[in-house]
Formats: structure tokens, C-alpha cells, sequence
């Protein structure tokens, strides 16, 4: 049997947590869930992503954070058997990723691939669904494009004296265009992330013809008189512009996010943005502004769904929390002097009785 070499082993190490957290959720939502194969594919999709984003938190950490997201309320209310979107939008992503890769391929022209992509993506959404806005695939287009986000951070503008910066891959800048114009396409509220999305290209230092940057702000554009058209302009209109001035509105959000993590979660993205905002401040502040964003947005929507749009607001919770598990169990392990490391390991599994407890829940209700 062939052994694997070490770029082969360091994909397995990358890429295993993900792919273990996002076997073992689609699983759950199959049997406990009794979720539809393919809504259940769709969604352990968005876990893998997410995952893959928090790898560099820790191997452990990443999985039980992967498992946090994916077993709470929020984010299993999607699970079950009853109505959902067509899956012609999943089909029409998926058809649309392939036909970027291979005109990009074909042309040898990233721009060229992202055009066609689109476009074909464009065709069967206009034509099939129309302006379905599929909150999964809402979801799912916003999973990994955070997952893109962070890894493209983390690669340009990591923790000094770890390893040396790295210019961004080809593939972060066009993938980040073509999913924010599929995610715009589909739902305008992933419009939300547009100043997170520019502050990530700004501080990756990425060189980009302005072909590409015309291509953002069009989606922008596009997106953002979508959003007037589907959240502000309808009568009577489900926004309240000023509801981020009403006490109770900040109490009902903070509770509502407690519903989902405990206050054990809380407490813990308090520290985790608070630590990555100390040795990875690009990152710390990228998440911050995109946080915010839909915090804004959370205080002021009053319409239905409002639990399901604020899914990113979970993810970048989830990733504070896990960063500041892989923090503490550092802290742990450099003051008992453990050159093994093992602390830190030992501390993430204690996470994993979140999502267990979280299990138990469902299993419950």
C-alpha cells in the first residue's frame, strides 16, 4: 500500500476535521433529525465550511465548535421533513461552481470562469425559481464565504514569529466574488457582509485588476436595491429603523442568543473576540464588523424567519468560542509546562459536552 506524502498528510490534517464534523451532523440530522438526504447533504455542506474555518483553532476544538453549530436550536429548526425550497437552487449552485471551474480552466481566465458561473447560475435561477430567497442556501453561501474570509486572513496576516505572511490564492479572490454574487442573487441580506468582505480584500493586500473590483461594488449595487426592495420598501414595511433604540430589543437578541450557546457560550465568545482581537487584530476586526452588521440588522427586523437570517451571527459566535477554548487550553498547557501539548487537547474535549448537552435537548423536545 502506498504511503501518503507530506503534502497529501498535511491536506488529511487540514481538511479531516471538517469532513468527520460534517459526516457525523448529517448523520444526526438523518436519523434524529429525519431530515430529506438532500437538505441534510445541504446543510452538513454549511457545517463543513464553517469547521474548516475554525481548523486553525484547533483540531479538537474545531470539531466540537463544528458540532456546537450544528446542534443548536437555530441551526437544527432547518432539519425535519416538512416544506422546503426547491432543491433546483442547490442543483443550479452546484452546476454553477463546476462551470466556473471549468471555463477558468478552459480560458485560463479567472474573471472569464466567474462571468460564466454566475451567468449560468443566473439562467436557472431566473428561469426555475425566480426570487425563491432559499434560506438554507442563504446559509450555506454565507458559511463559506465566511470560511474564505478567515483563511484568506489568516494566510496574509498571521500571528507574528508563527509563520511568514503569504500572498492570497487565486482562488480565495474569485471564489469570494462568485459566492457573494450567488448569495446576492439568492438573498440580498448576504449584502450584509459587504464591508467585512471589502476590509478582508484591503487587509489581504490583494492585487486586483479592476475588472474584479467593478464586479463587487455592481454586486453591492445590485444587492443593496434588493434589500431596499425586499426589507424596507414592502407595506407595511418589516423593518423598524429605529428599533435598535428600544432596551428591549437588545435584551431579546442577547436572549436569544443564550437560547442558542447558554450563557456558558457568552461568556465565552466574550473572551474569544477579546483574544483575537489581541494576536490576530485583522481577523478579530473582520468578524467584529460583520457581527455588528447583523446585530443592526437583528435589532431592527421584525419580519418572519428572523431566527434563520441571524445563522451568520451564530457561526461568528461559535468561532469566538472556540477560539477562546484553544486559548485557555494554551494557557492551561503553558502553566502546568506540558511540552506534549496534551492540555490543549484535553481542555477542547471538555467543549464537547456543549454539544452533547445540546443533543440531549433535541432528543428531548
Amino acid at each position: 500500500m502506498r504511503r501518503l506524502s507530506t503534502e497529501q498528510l498535511l491536506l488529511l490534517r487540514k481538511w479531516m476535521p471538517a469532513g468527520f464534523t460534517a459526516a457525523i451532523a448529517w448523520l444526526l440530522m438523518l436519523i434524529a433529525g429525519e431530515t430529506p438526504i438532500a437538505r441534510a447533504s445541504g446543510l452538513a455542506l454549511a457545517i463543513f465550511g464553517v469547521t474548516a474555518s475554525m481548523r486553525q483553532m484547533g483540531f479538537v476544538a474545531s470539531i466540537a465548535g463544528g458540532l456546537t453549530l450544528a446542534l443548536c436550536p437555530v441551526f437544527w429548526s432547518q432539519t425535519g421533513g416538512g416544506q422546503s425550497q426547491p432543491s433546483t437552487l442547490f442543483l443550479a449552485a452546484g452546476a454553477a461552481g463546476m462551470a466556473m471551474l471549468g471555463a477558468s480552466r478552459l480560458l485560463k481566465r479567472s474573471d472569464l470562469g466567474i462571468a460564466s458561473g454566475v451567468l449560468f447560475f443566473l439562467v436557472i435561477f431566473w428561469s426555475q425559481v425566480g426570487a425563491a430567497q432559499s434560506l438554507r442556501l442563504n446559509g450555506l453561501v454565507t458559511a463559506w464565504l465566511l470560511y474564505l474570509m478567515v483563511d484568506m486572513i489568516l494566510l496574509t496576516n498571521p500571528r507574528p514569529g508563527i509563520q511568514p505572511a503569504q500572498k492570497p490564492k487565486s482562488w480565495h479572490t474569485a471564489g469570494l466574488l462568485f459566492l457573494f454574487a450567488l448569495g446576492a442573487i439568492n438573498d440580498p441580506l448576504v449584502t450584509l457582509l459587504a464591508p467585512a468582505l471589502l476590509l478582508t480584500l484591503f487587509l489581504s493586500y490583494a492585487r486586483l485588476p479592476a475588472l474584479y473590483w467593478l464586479g463587487i461594488l455592481a454586486i453591492i449595487a445590485f444587492g443593496s436595491l434588493w434589500l431596499a426592495r425586499a426589507y424596507v420598501l414592502p407595506v407595511p414595511t418589516p423593518l423598524d429603523v429605529w428599533g435598535w433604540r428600544d432596551a428591549a430589543r437588545w435584551i431579546e437578541l442577547g436572549q436569544l442568543v443564550i437560547a442558542q450557546f447558554s450563557v456558558f457560550g457568552i461568556v465565552l465568545g466574550v473572551i474569544g473576540v477579546a483574544r483575537l482581537s489581541r494576536w490576530y487584530p485583522p481577523l478579530g476586526t473582520v468578524t467584529m464588523i460583520a457581527y455588528a452588521a447583523y446585530i443592526c440588522f437583528g435589532l431592527t427586523y421584525r419580519g418572519s424567519h428572523r431566527e434563520v437570517l441571524l445563522i451568520p451571527l451564530f457561526i461568528i459566535q461559535v468561532m469566538w468560542m472556540t477560539y477562546a477554548v484553544n486559548t485557555i487550553g494554551q494557557w492551561v498547557n503553558k502553566s502546568l509546562a506540558d511540552e506534549t501539548g496534551r492540555w490543549i487537547h484535553i481542555v477542547s474535549a471538555l467543549y464537547f459536552a456543549l454539544p452533547a448537552f445540546l443533543f440531549l435537548e433535541i432528543l428531548r423536545s
